[in-house]
């Protein structure tokens, strides 16, 4: 048995305004390159294909003519995951049931058996056993899935879905053959010791959606999803998140990326290889005065950059000049940083005078690094104060254009 673990794609993404299909197409070929290599009998995506649940239609060309690439290697099995639409997967799974061996598994899956569990056959005449639980967001389906005398209204999420985990581990047992069968417990949710790398959807990585690990189901293989990091599951050895195969957003960009290969005979301890996939734009953060990020551009090519340029006075038309010196890489944002003022802070105690709320203001800004053009800011928030005390209404295009400053 030869099955290819990845996940969290996230095709269509586009953060920072910066198309990341170049990317992506980086990526699958790697990928379609080691299933062909490893000559897999299974490939498995363990959710969030999609970045968004309604993806365009140029995002949902790219994503079909890329399964059906990987479909005519091995067989392929892709999760729903937080970022997937439920009604998309089955939609295609309806389209391609009859055409391609691709099996889409949502939340509908869980309610039928015959469904949920996977047996697929591998080149040795054996069998994997696929069971699957896609990220689960509704608590209207955990009550709709759990056993009517449960009191779900005292269970937290943690434990309803652990449950749900357990039943799907009694369907993937039902039956098994340990000479013939090797099972495989899928999902994509957030395990309470897994490393998140910080660009995953905040909401979903709370820890009121963690599940204990000691409620994963026996199998010789756990593949999980939904954290980005890849890394082992902690007190498995025989589990990984496969991670996201490029660096979503910046809160990854010292990640290595990789696919996992996992290969065995049933009754034997299963070998898990990871296998690192080369990564086509490094994402980056430059601090650095325009001097130096002159200096510099040459080694900025080919990354996505998020600027921060240090300045003690304001230069013009910022924005352009570093987009025009970094025109071999692609640029996020641009941003300046000015120096705090040495008596920013007020004297603790002090008046509540015009002068002081300046300061504070002054204060404020020194100790952050998303406030545009501090020097504006001020002008304008002394004219505010200044026609606050006269009387007059604040103009509309001053706030308008204070807004666009401010984070």
């Amino acid at each position: 048995m030869r099955l290819l673990h990845t996940s969290d794609w996230h095709l269509g993404l586009a953060e920072h305004g910066l198309d990341r299909q170049p990317d992506h197409d980086h990526m699958l070929a790697q990928i379609r390159e080691i299933a062909r290599s490893e000559r897999v009998d299974v490939i498995l995506n363990t959710g969030d294909l999609f970045d968004k649940a309604n993806p365009d239609i140029e995002t949902l060309r790219h994503a079909w003519a890329s399964l059906e690439e990987l479909a005519s290697i091995a067989p392929l099995v892709v999760l729903c995951g937080n970022h997937d639409g439920a009604k998309l997967f089955e939609l295609m799974g309806t389209i391609l049931k009859n055409r391609l061996p691709i099996h889409f598994l949502d939340t509908s899956t869980l309610l039928k058996r015959e469904q949920g569990i996977l047996r697929l056959p591998t080149s040795d005449h054996e069998s994997i056993v696929i069971g699957a639980v896609p990220f689960i967001r509704s608590a209207n389906f955990l009550r709709k899935y759990l056993s009517e005398g449960l009191d779900t209204a005292t269970l937290t999420y943690g434990d309803s879905v652990g449950t749900i985990q357990e039943q799907v581990g009694r369907w993937m047992s039902d039956g098994y053959d340990p000479s013939r069968d090797i099972r495989i417990f899928a999902a994509h949710l957030l395990l309470d010791n897994a490393q998140p790398s910080g660009s995953e959807y905040h909401f979903h990585v709370d820890s009121d959606f963690a599940v204990r690990p000691q409620r994963i189901p026996t199998a010789e293989y756990v593949a999980f999803g939904h954290i980005h990091k890849p890394q082992a599951i902690g007190g498995l050895p025989n589990g990984r998140y496969a991670g996201s195969p490029i660096p979503i957003d910046f809160g990854e960009r010292a990640d290595e990326k990789s696919v996992v290969v996992v290969t065995g005979r049933p009754g034997y301890s299963l070998e898990t290889k990871v296998i690192p996939l080369a990564i086509q734009r490094r994402m980056i953060d430059i601090t650095e005065t325009l001097d130096t990020i002159s200096a510099n551009r040459k080694s900025y090519t080919g990354k996505i950059a998020r600027v921060t340029v240090l300045l003690d006075t304001p230069v013009d038309d910022l924005e352009r000049r570093v987009r025009d010196m970094l025109e071999g890489a692609s640029v996020c944002s641009v941003r300046p940083r000015y120096p705090a003022p040495i008596d920013a802070v007020p004297p603790v105690g002090g008046g509540t005078s015009e002068a002081s709320l300046t300061e504070m203001l002054s204060a404020y800004m020194a100790g952050r690094d998303d406030v545009g053009d501090q020097p504006r800011v001020s002008r304008y928030f002394a004219e505010f104060l200044d026609q606050l005390r006269q009387g007059q209404d604040l103009e509309a295009g001053v706030l308008a254009d204070l807004g666009a400053i401010l984070p």
